[in-house]
């Protein structure tokens, strides 16, 4: 197991931070912003353009996401509470996560006659002080000490727009190489500005603040967490962080997650039915649990709560359910991401997702989709690859529907996926890893022409019809039948002269099945065309009978 000193590693996450400023400010979600000189940024305080709304970095800029694990932030948050500086409560104890929250040493030092507690190393930061050898050899400047630069990422940490955190990583700090593992909440209070957050292989119950980040928050990721039921982060977390900083929580010393997976278990068990009797031990621990009972009545939220929430991934997390409590503070959402779950269904609750437009449920085990459109209205861009649909029966009510990905089912028939003809809006479909594909040797002629016999040109499987589709295709595609008709030529009457014997009756209209080149029906009437070109060059003379009798 790898070791590195702690001041070793502040100097190397302050330096990362000084290479990858303007990436870091890219992370946040893109919107639009006034163009700013980037002159204008003080050498000083290069981070200072985070604080602005108007900034905006060059546009070759790639976002970059700071990324923690929780051994490696909580000591950093220990350090900058040795400052002085308020990083929130470092004592709150949490009981059975989800996730373990510290790397797991199967060969552990033998040799720890000299460790000291976690309590006692923190009382011990703020007592030594730090020595300055002045300036350095033949006027060589020092690097900034090691205070300096914990202030300066305290400085970009409560401007970063975007924070991830993972898993425990095997490198560990040296310094706290032979404690006890930490399996304290780790609080987010410094993080002002955060407006993406992203949870990868821990347990979100282990975190702190989530009432002030359900008010900041635009997009949230939640991967792999072994939760079973999200309204304990999104109603129980915040109401408990909440009570928590206004002094009214029972115990503000240990935060009390509802029926997580212990640590001797399967990390990805799930939960006996409640059918099954389970054994006095477990009994015991969940009545612990009940001593402070959690309110889950979505009322007691604030309507600033998860009011600017965008973007919600709940992907790989084992669901078979979708709760329904939190989904009336959520209505801000526009993409859904329900991927690589246990759904059988598409859930009921996501009726109350007014502004949905985008949504995710691939990778499940949904077998049918009939009355999904009591549940989706408005959705533009659907997901159901790899589920176990034989029908699409359903979706062809979304009239909404721009973007439908049905790859990877048991779909047999192209007369299925002529459903989605009759939507108004449908431009792209994938059906590539159905049955249909092996069965219909000409599947994607006959999805085109059910298209086409609506006069509607669609991309399937991400390209339009080809050349040689075109000639099999019932009817013309989109593009031909929308083609402009050839200008039409305007019928040219005779010239005939004043006085003539014709000029009392009307000639005869030409019939519109007659062409325009087909020979006159008597040789004195000359065609339209001749006599237009006989007009040109030469002007018929006019002869007015005054008297009744031209004279000779």
């Amino acid at each position: 197991m790898e070791k590195e000193s702690g001041d070793d590693y502040i100097r190397r996450i302050a330096s990362y931070i000084h290479a990858h400023e303007q990436g870091l400010a890219a992370a946040g979600l893109i919107r639009k912003r006034r163009a700013k000189n980037v002159s204008e940024s003080s050498i000083l305080n290069p981070l200072g353009w985070f604080a602005t709304d108007s900034a905006v970095g060059p546009p070759s800029i790639k976002p970059v996401i700071l990324t923690f694990d929780a051994h490696h932030l909580f000591y950093l948050l220990m350090r900058l509470e040795a400052l002085g500086i308020d990083v929130g409560s470092l004592e709150v104890r949490t009981d059975s996560p989800s996730r373990p929250m510290n790397y797991i040493n199967i060969f552990p030092d033998s040799d720890k006659s000299e460790t000291l507690s976690l309590l006692s190393f923190r009382s011990s930061l703020s007592a030594v002080s730090r020595l300055s050898l002045g300036a350095g050899w033949w006027g060589r400047p020092l690097p900034p000490s090691v205070d300096n630069e914990l202030k300066y990422i305290y400085s970009c940490f409560t401007k970063l727009p975007a924070l991830s955190l993972r898993a425990p990583e095997a490198r560990i700090i040296a310094d706290i190489a032979n404690e006890a593992p930490n399996e304290n909440a780790l609080p987010l209070d410094v993080f002002k500005n955060l407006q993406t957050l992203q949870c990868v292989d821990i347990d979100p119950r282990t975190l702190l603040g989530w009432d002030r980040l359900a008010e900041s928050l635009r997009s949230l990721i939640i991967k792999n967490s072994g939760i079973e039921d999200f309204s304990d982060i999104f109603i129980g977390a915040v109401l408990d962080d909440q009570a928590r900083r206004d002094g009214r929580a029972q115990n503000a010393r240990t935060r009390q997650v509802s029926r997580g997976v212990s640590r001797s278990t399967s990390f990805y068990g799930t939960r006996l039915p409640d059918t099954v009797p389970e054994d006095v031990e477990d009994e015991s621990d969940d009545t612990s649990m009940k001593e402070t009972p959690k309110p889950t009545s979505p009322a007691e939220l604030s309507s600033l709560k998860w009011a600017f929430l965008r973007h919600l991934s709940l992907a790989d997390n084992a669901l078979t359910f979708l709760p329904t409590s939190p989904l009336p503070y959520l209505t801000s959402l526009t993409h859904l991401d329900l991927s690589s779950n246990l759904l059988v269904s598409v859930p009921p609750g996501l009726s109350l997702l007014y502004n949905l437009v985008s949504l995710n449920l691939s990778d499940n085990m949904i077998d049918s989709v009939l009355g999904i459109y009591t549940v989706l209205g408005q959705v533009l861009y659907l997901n159901l690859s790899r589920n176990r649909l034989e029908s699409i029966c359903g979706l062809e009510r979304l009239l909404a529907l721009e973007r439908v990905d049905l790859r990877q089912n048991v779909i047999e028939e192209s007369a299925e996926i002529g459903r989605l003809a009759t939507l108004p809006n449908i431009r792209e479909v994938w059906v590539e890893g159905n049955p249909l594909v092996d069965l219909e040797e000409s599947y994607r002629i006959r999805c085109f022409d059910c298209f086409c016999k609506e006069g509607k040109s669609i991309q399937l499987d991400g390209s339009p019809p080809g050349f040689y589709e075109k000639m099999y295709l019932s009817s013309p595609p989109l593009e031909q039948m929308s083609s402009p008709r050839p200008p039409s030529v305007a019928y040219t009457p005779p010239v005939v002269a004043v006085g003539h014997p014709r000029v009392n009756s009307p000639s005869p209209m030409p019939s519109p099945l007659q062409s325009s080149s087909s020979p006159p029906s008597t040789p004195n009437t000359p065609s339209p065309q001749l006599a237009a070109v006989k007009g040109r060059r030469k002007r018929n003379k006019r002869i007015v009978d005054l008297d009744g009798i031209i004279p000779c």
